[in-house]
């Protein structure tokens, strides 16, 4: 199938996609939850085919290939790395021959989803091994013939661009679908909101942008509208259908009906959807009621706002009024921040990025000064730690391409690229690198000499913006840099403004190095306050500039007042007194020294009982409220785990500091790690004990584990449908052999009333894990005592 022909199809009418698949082997009791579906397919290949041709007689337009879970990585976790190649290519096979059943025309779509982990910063899994694992699995469907592919269930944008690059550095002119899930709030659990996602894949080349999982249909409705509402690509949807229940004789089975998922089958048509399919625990009856439904009703026309915006994983700034870019990570000419970057001792740059993030800035510039004495590993590292250190979205001041696109690689969002000159042969090579990252550039207005007069740079400007036009790069995506140049060398400054004045009046969008103004002379921030003003007053859109600078901000921001009737400067909560602000900064440090000037006062037992346990609580709550996300949480509680250990070595007893010890495990068949590791992570940090066991742990091991641990409290996690009944056969074991403490389960695939069914409680999410440790551990010292 051409891309050409799917995206007629698109504009014929609503399209359908199949499906569970996973859901429906286990309900039809064809897997157990020790073997993944995709064994499936070599191993009892009739079933898949008669599950596909069912949906294939339902209407389906896309039938998925059963190989969500089949990428080497996670077959590997499964113990079933041997069967990759003959997995997916079986796969293959069996949709083509339910495809051809149908009476009207079936393309296939190569599955591909998560492999389980985290990629680095979040976890411990390199990207380019990651990208490669996904260009192998893409590598062997596009070999065994499918029409297209459909990336889904992706939680991690940056494992989600990952794949994304595997399959079109593969298959370049196939349709492309992607997909991420996302909680209620419409955030993904690590951090990235729905318009984050669509503002970096509207411009990456794919053909629909989609979500699914997780969401029962009433709940997607919301998700959908803010699709709807952004995407300039086709839009597709997945729920689930409602939350697993479990039925007296101990099935498996989800409630929503045909029925009740037809009522917002029709919404989703209403609010734009060009494609409608399901998610766990829809099955042929309801994509067969879908279709009768919706029938051949054409697309809804949409009006798209525009995402003028530059992102990370968790921060999104709009690039219009005015965007303010901190200047301070620039190592040219700072022969000790070079050597800091060198020798990859990051907490400087950090430092600095944070700092400006305070003052204001809302996009943080990186120079990395003397690339050549750098390596790929350099680039890497500095943009693995400012996403870990959760700063805002990033400038890349790279000169050398090759490194700039090591960085590109590495960045979970729509950056800017600073700079190029305004020749063919950079800019041929920026929209290269623009079309497949996504972002936006900065033009000089100079070829290899800086023009004296307006009117030459003006000329150059509009023709390089004309150019990155005609190459597919809009002018939306373009700053042009006017070039200022120092007050001090006798330089005309009024052909800056000139320039900027000229090309604000074609629309076009210009950017100004603030800080080149004043340079080698005395009383910088007076004279850069005074030249922002007049630039901003003839047009200027973006500058780069010291956030640190007084007169500046206070100038701009008085300046933006006037111009656009509103004070849009950033500003950031920070109190540096507060232990919450340390922690969510990344700094050890910090962090440390505040907690021991209590010392003297409180002791290290109230300094741990009050002070750490209160700091704890409060980034809780903003996580909870989602005022901050995953990788915030995740930074703070790796924050304060080195000055809760040296706190702890200032106590006599460490055991009765403790709150309590608790075994965590994810149940035999479930490989998923992330929920499991996250829960770990915050339970440290908030002070208990956590032995953790691992990954697809049978229930024999996990009671063993508790004789030889003796925990407080068991932990469990269950991502998959199909293993969440190994949830009840743990607590069946454990009570068995007289073992009562306490048992929590989480996960996707789990819930209160299958909690309350399997005998144990119920945490939605790591916070929640928290409290209910805590609860049961204040339960059972009172009920201690009371003895």
């Amino acid at each position: 199938m051409s891309r050409e022909d799917f995206k007629r199809l698109l504009g014929e009418r609503v399209l359908f996609l199949d499906g569970a698949y996973g859901t429906e082997f286990f309900k039809r009791r064809l897997v157990g939850s020790k073997e993944p579906i995709e064994l499936l397919n070599i191993n009892n290949p009739e079933a898949v085919l008669q599950l596909q041709s069912e949906y294939v007689q339902a209407g389906v337009d896309f039938l998925l290939t059963n190989t969500f879970s089949a990428n080497r990585h996670k077959l590997a976790s499964l113990r079933c790395e041997e069967h990759f190649e003959e997995i997916n290519v079986k796969a293959v096979e069996l949709a083509r021959k339910a495809a051809e059943q149908g009476k009207k025309p079936v393309f296939v779509l190569g599955d591909i989803s998560s492999t389980g982990g985290l990629v680095k910063p979040l976890g411990d899994l390199d990207s380019r091994y990651v990208y490669n694992i996904f260009k192998e699995q893409a590598k062997v469907l596009f070999e065994a013939g499918v029409d297209g592919f459909i990336i889904e269930t992706m939680s991690d944008i940056k494992e989600l661009k990952l794949a994304y690059l595997a399959i079109r550095d593969v298959a370049p002119d196939v349709p492309l679908l992607v997909s991420m899930t996302f909680e209620e709030t419409g955030v993904s659990v690590t951090g990235t909101s729905v318009e984050n996602y669509v503002a970096l894949f509207n411009e990456l080349d794919v053909d629909a942008i989609g979500a699914n999982c997780t969401l029962t249909p009433d709940k997607m409705l919301d998700i959908l509208k803010r699709l709807a509402k952004y995407s300039v690509k086709p839009i597709f949807i997945e729920p689930n259908a409602g939350k697993p229940t479990l039925t007296p004789d101990g099935k498996l089975v989800y409630k929503t009906t045909p029925e009740e998922f037809g009522l917002y089958v029709q919404d989703y048509a209403e609010l734009g959807a060009n494609i409608i399919g399901g998610c766990c625990g829809t099955g042929p009856e309801h994509i067969a009621y879908m279709v009768e439904l919706i029938g051949q009703r054409r697309p809804r026309v949409r009006n798209v706002e525009k995402l003028n915006v530059l992102t990370d994983r968790t921060h999104m700034v709009n690039v219009s009024p005015f965007l303010i870019i901190g200047e301070r990570i620039n190592a040219s000419g700072k022969k000790k921040l070079h050597e800091h970057i060198r020798m990859f001792n990051l907490e400087p740059v950090l430092k600095l990025a944070k700092e400006q993030e305070e003052e204001g800035a809302q996009v943080i510039d990186v120079n990395f000064g003397i690339e050549a004495t750098l390596g790929d590993e350099h680039f890497r590292t500095v943009i693995q730690e400012l996403d870990r250190y959760v700063s805002p979205p990033v400038s890349f001041d790279i000169q050398n391409d090759e490194f700039l696109d090591v960085a590109l690689f590495e960045y979970p969002g729509r950056p800017l690229i600073n700079s190029s000159k305004a020749n063919k042969r950079q800019l041929d090579k920026k929209v290269e690198l623009l079309k497949r990252y996504g972002g936006m550039l900065v033009v000089l207005a100079m070829d290899n000499e800086i023009p004296e007069s307006a009117e030459e740079r003006y000329r150059l400007g509009k023709w390089a913006v004309e150019y990155l036009e005609f190459a597919g790069i809009s002018r939306e995506r373009v700053f042009v840099d006017p070039l200022v140049m120092p007050f001090g060398a006798k330089k005309d400054f009024k052909v800056t403004l000139n320039t900027i004045e000229m090309l604000s009046k074609e629309g076009i969008q210009t950017i100004i190095g603030l800080s080149n103004f004043s340079f080698g002379l005395p009383d910088r921030e007076a004279l850069n306050a005074s030249f922002l003003a007049m630039a901003l007053d003839r047009g200027l859109t973006a500058a780069i500039l010291n956030t640190k600078e007084y007169a500046t901000m206070k100038v701009l921001s008085g300046m933006k007042m006037l111009k656009f009737a509103q004070d849009l400067t950033v500003k950031v909560e920070s109190n540096q007194n507060d232990l919450v602000s340390f922690l969510l900064r990344g700094s050890v440090k910090d962090a440390e020294a505040f907690c021991f000037s209590f010392l003297e006062t409180m002791g290290p037992l109230g300094v741990i009982q009050e002070i750490v346990t209160d700091a704890m609580e409060k980034i809780g709550q903003l996580y909870a409220q989602n005022k901050i996300f995953l990788p915030h949480l995740i930074l703070a509680a790796e924050t304060i785990k080195p000055v809760l250990t040296k706190l702890l070595d200032l106590v006599g007893n460490v055991n009765s500091v403790k709150l309590g010890k608790v075994l965590l495990a994810t149940v035999e068949g479930d490989i998923h790690d992330i929920g499991k590791r996250i829960v770990a992570t915050v339970l440290e940090s908030n002070g208990f004990e956590v032995v953790d066991i691992g990954k697809d742990v049978p229930a024999e091991k996990i009671l063993e584990a508790v004789k030889n641990y003796k925990p407080d409290i068991v932990g469990l996690s269950a991502m998959m449908t199909t293993t969440v009944l190994n949830v009840g056969k743990v607590v069946k074991t454990l009570r068995e052999a007289k073992i009562n403490i306490p048992i929590i389960a989480g996960g996707a695939s789990m819930n209160e009333e299958l909690a309350q069914r399997f005998g144990c409680h119920y945490a939605r999410d790591a916070q929640e894990a928290v409290k209910v440790c805590k609860r049961l551990m204040e339960h059972a010292i009172r009920y201690e005592r009371s003895e």
